[in-house]
């Protein structure tokens, strides 16, 4: 009976229990609805919040988090059976009472229920610190433009028998790719060189281009360049060609690009080995004629035929945009693209002509394209001339007579654009009145880059131009309508009234008229080997421009002196020797002589160049300019004599340095200071300077030529060595703190750069190289001086001894290295007292550190370092999220990179002693390597 009793009594109490919390639910039936309303409400904030964040992740390139996507499916469904759930709660509906209290308890249980999902569901929502992380690197960008093999079936099928032929058929050393100009034979063959090496399938890939009038010595060269081959100079073509035949047979694949070839040339005589004698070998060739693929003896040729009519429409609807897609512009659109004749560089360069215009423009283009003359150009070729004369007449007068200019230079000439503001400010075709040479440079700079934008110039490097041979051709045929002629056939006795400028440039007459009348000329460009009449100048009074570089004559004609109205005169590179007569020029403004090695003096006649604004002496061997004519030239702007080493004190007949102090206006100065000069106190007036080069010191100007597209295309630089430089710092403290690239080069005093030279910032330096300072024990004393925004844009640094004298023991403490946040390259060598890279200083006041990041660091380079035991053994971890290339040579007690495991994501190979290896993670990578070096020596010492 008591058993019954207490089992009743339990059963009571867990009906009671039930029944209580039944009650409980149906008490709080309105708070958990309330509340589950209002979970789902944030729920669907939080949600949205996460979808804004991965649309601008995805934006950006970024990869989500397979995490955060489950996240959002989970969301997705638990809102919608929340929704589900509230929605059939507010239609229940019964008159019965007990029904009605169990149904809502049912609701109330179920609405805490969910509730409690969703509650769970923020929660995981605080663990995401990111939706996204960055996508892996690309590689290497082949390149911008919008035409690509890939995307086209016709150009995609030939890229792939090509590389196929190249990688599995060993009965094939020669292909050709042959069509017409501008039809995409180099992009193609640029692509095909980029797949097979990525692949690994070749070691080496070089290309040259050929051209219509090849020069073997240049081919050599551009390959050899490519090769990391260097010839001497001395070297000629015949022992060229035997060097880069050795070079090319120590390769085991080796592909060769011959690029726009015209005609049959000898793969010996250029000394590229193929067939039997480098198996490994092959050449592949581009041309417009199928007659010379043959002539070459290729096995395979290829022809690359204009686009079919989808393509070309593609092509030309990404670039015109999606105006083409209305429907009053659509028809005038596809016939404007039919109008191209499937050509790709006629079509790139039509549809963005009329990207974004309105309808009358596109009728226009219509209708011009309809009436143009094809000229003298064959077959589709007459399309490609419509298509570019349209493109040429929506460019700015002014840009169209620059465009017209490059076309007086040679086919594949690379086009200085210095050159071109040069002949410009003579020609004033900006106007009459007084322009700086620097606002004529800043807008002949933009100009080109208006011209390139539009396809119809191609870059160089920054500071060259070209024009692709289709172009180049279109340019010449409507040159004569805007009186520029070109490759002008001269007779006797000859009279061109309207030309304005002529280019003899790629003539060979070997000798030229006696009696030529030019009465409207204003630009002149002569082939360096005519032989030209000493009455040749006569009748070309009014002549502004003329370009006689490399001329191999040593004196001027006479009729020279008639050039009374010359402002622009380049004989650089030449073999003059003679100058006087070019100091009767007296409306001269513009003279280079740069690279005439014969002339050792400059004639006193110069004096009378009194409108003289840029004066070009650079790279001339210059014995005497005598004292006197350089403060004769008030208008002087901008000034280069980087190898005279003669200056002389005030007493001296040569040029004194003081002189400099007359030139008022001079906004740009190349210059060597020998290191056994006395500066005045009141020496230079270098505030003015917006471009310099000084170097100062015993070695003009050696290392900014061996190094000028690094360099030069700064515009501010100094070199200093083998002097003091505290005293340099006190007179030249305001350039040495707006320098860019600075070298410090045999400073016996130099302690530390901080100690030294920063009193303030550095806050426009990029480069600094330090070599052989044999007291330096700082890079930045941070003990004397406290860190802010200095050296914020550095970008690279190298530090050389090549004596191991360095007594460098700390090249960067925490609190510098934290601010190098743009060092792309960083290079360490011989520094035999050198620990480790970064290092706690003692004293320095800064808190502790987590991690150091070098956020654009892209290469590190450290080398015979004896003393380095490690990068650095600070607590902290060491980031390096764009480091690519990391190469160590000789630093013997190196065990390791660092305390923690530094971060390189983009790192997958270590150098060691021209060895390349990986083993996951840095430290192991490094460790590895080093314990097998010690171990081998243990082996070799037993």
């Amino acid at each position: 009976m008591e058993i019954v009793t207490s089992v009743g009594g339990k059963l009571a109490d867990y009906v009671f229990a039930a029944a209580g919390d039944q009650l409980v639910y149906l008490f709080q039936y309105n708070d958990n609805i309330q509340k589950l309303k209002k979970r789902v409400e944030k729920l669907r904030d939080s949600r949205d919040m996460v979808q804004k964040k991965i649309e601008s992740a995805e934006r950006n390139g970024e990869i989500i988090f397979d995490i955060v996507q489950k996240w959002l499916a989970e969301v997705d469904d638990v809102s919608a059976k929340a929704e589900k759930f509230l929605e059939d709660e507010g239609k229940a509906n019964t008159r019965c009472p007990i029904e009605w209290c169990i149904q809502r308890c049912r609701f109330s249980k179920e609405a805490k229920k969910q509730t409690s999902t969703i509650f769970h569901q923020l929660q995981d929502l605080g663990k995401f610190e990111s939706v996204s992380y960055p996508a892996p690197p690309s590689g290497i960008i082949l390149s911008s433009q919008v035409i690509n093999s890939s995307t086209f079936k016709s150009r995609n099928s030939i890229k792939k028998e090509v590389v196929k032929a190249l990688i599995d058929d060993k009965n094939v050393s020669k292909i050709g790719i042959c069509g017409m100009g501008g039809i995409g034979k180099t992009t193609l063959v640029k692509e095909i060189g980029y797949h097979v090496k990525e692949a690994k399938e070749y070691d080496v890939v070089a290309m040259a281009v050929v051209s219509q009038t090849p020069n073997i010595m240049n081919i050599q060269g551009e390959i050899a360049e490519m090769l990391g081959l260097n010839f001497p100079p001395t070297h000629s073509k015949l022992a060229r060609a035997g060097s880069l035949w050795e070079r090319i047979r120590k390769e085991k694949r080796v592909l060769i690009i011959l690029d726009d070839v015209w005609e049959i040339i000898t793969l010996d005589e250029i000394g590229i080995p193929f067939g039997n004698d480098h198996r490994g070998c092959k050449i592949l060739i581009t041309s417009r004629s199928k007659d010379v693929c043959n002539g070459m003896e290729c096995q395979k040729i290829y022809t690359v035929e204009t686009l079919s009519k989808q393509e070309s429409w593609e092509l030309f609807s990404k670039i015109a945009g999606s105006i083409v897609e209305n429907y009053d512009i659509h028809p005038i659109a596809r016939e404007v693209n039919t109008k191209c004749g499937g050509l790709p560089l006629a079509i790139v360069i039509i549809a963005r002509a009329l990207n974004g215009k309105n309808k009358h423009m596109w009728s226009n283009a219509a209708q011009q394209l309809k009436i143009s003359t094809p000229l003298s150009i064959p077959e589709l070729e007459k399309n490609v001339i419509s298509s570019l004369e349209l493109s040429f007449n929506y460019l700015e007068n002014e840009t169209k007579s620059l465009f017209l200019f490059c076309s007086l230079f040679p086919e594949d000439y690379k086009i200085s654009v210095e050159d071109l503001v040069r002949y410009w400010a003579g020609l004033k075709w900006f106007g009459d009145t007084y322009e700086a040479i620097e606002v004529v440079r800043n807008r002949v700079h933009a100009i080109v880059s208006t011209i390139t934008s539009s396809f119809l110039l191609i870059e160089e490097g920054e500071r060259y131009v070209k024009m692709h041979d289709v172009i180049h051709n279109f340019a010449i045929a409507i040159a004569h309508r805007h009186k520029f002629m070109v490759n002008a056939t001269l007779g006797h006795r000859d009279k061109f009234e309207d030309f304005t400028c002529i280019s003899l440039m790629t003539n060979y007459l070997g000798e030229l008229p006696n009696e030529l009348e030019y009465p409207n000329l204003q630009a002149l460009l002569l082939h360096e080997s005519l032989v030209v009449p000493s009455t040749f100048f006569e009748k070309m009074n009014n002549l502004k421009v003329l370009n006689w570089g490399q001329t191999y004559i040593e004196t001027l004609p006479n009729s020279f002196s008639f050039l009374t109205n010359l402002r622009t005169l380049d004989v650089s590179a030449s073999k003059l020797v003679d100058l006087s007569v070019i100091g009767r020029l007296c409306k001269l403004e513009i003279l280079s002589l740069s690279n005439s090695r014969l002339v050792k003096e400059i004639p006193s006649s110069f004096s009378q160049l009194t409108h003289l604004r840029l004066l070009d002496l650079n790279k001339m061997n210059l014995e005497l300019i005598p004292r006197g004519v350089i403060s004769s030239l008030p208008k002087l702007e901008e000034l280069y004599v980087n190898h005279f080493v003669k200056w002389e004190s005030e007493s001296g007949s040569n040029a004194n340095l003081v002189e400099l102090e007359a030139l008022s206006q001079l906004t740009r100065l190349h210059v060597f200071i020998p290191n056994n000069l006395e500066f005045s106190p009141k020496f230079l007036p270098f505030q003015k300077l917006s471009n310099f080069i000084l170097v100062i010191g015993d070695c003009p100007f050696t290392f900014f030529e061996s190094h000028s597209d690094k360099y030069l295309s700064d515009s501010r630089n100094m070199k200093i060595s083998k002097t003091n430089i505290s005293m340099i710092y006190d007179k030249l403290r305001d350039l040495v703190k707006r320098t860019e690239s600075l070298i410090l080069e045999n400073i016996v005093n130099l302690e530390s750069i901080s100690h030294d030279l920063v009193e303030e910032v550095f806050n426009d330096l990029k480069y600094l190289y330090i070599a052989r300072c044999d007291k330096i024990r700082f890079l930045f004393n941070t003990l004397e001086w406290t860190p802010n925004s200095t050296f914020h844009n550095l970008e690279e640094l190298c530090i050389l001894d090549m004596h191991n004298l360095v007594a460098l023991e700390i090249l960067f403490t925490p609190s510098i290295a934290k601010l190098l946040v743009k060092l792309r390259k960083l290079d360490v060598f011989f520094c035999s007292r050198t620990q480790e890279i970064i290092t706690d200083e003692r004293g320095e006041k800064e808190a502790p550190l987590e991690s150091i990041v070098f956020p654009s660091l892209e290469e590190l380079y450290l080398s015979k370092l004896r003393k380095l035991t490690c990068f650095s053994s600070g607590p902290y971890t060491i980031e390096f999220p764009n480091l690519e290339f990391f190469k160590i040579f000789e630093c013997r007690k190196m065990k390791t990179f660092g305390s923690r495991k530094p971060v390189t994501p983009k790192l997958k190979e270590v150098f060691f002693e021209g060895t390349g290896r990986w083993n996951g993670d840095l430290n192991t990578t490094l460790e590895e390597f080093f314990n097998e070096q010690e171990n081998k020596v243990a082996r070799e010492l037993a």
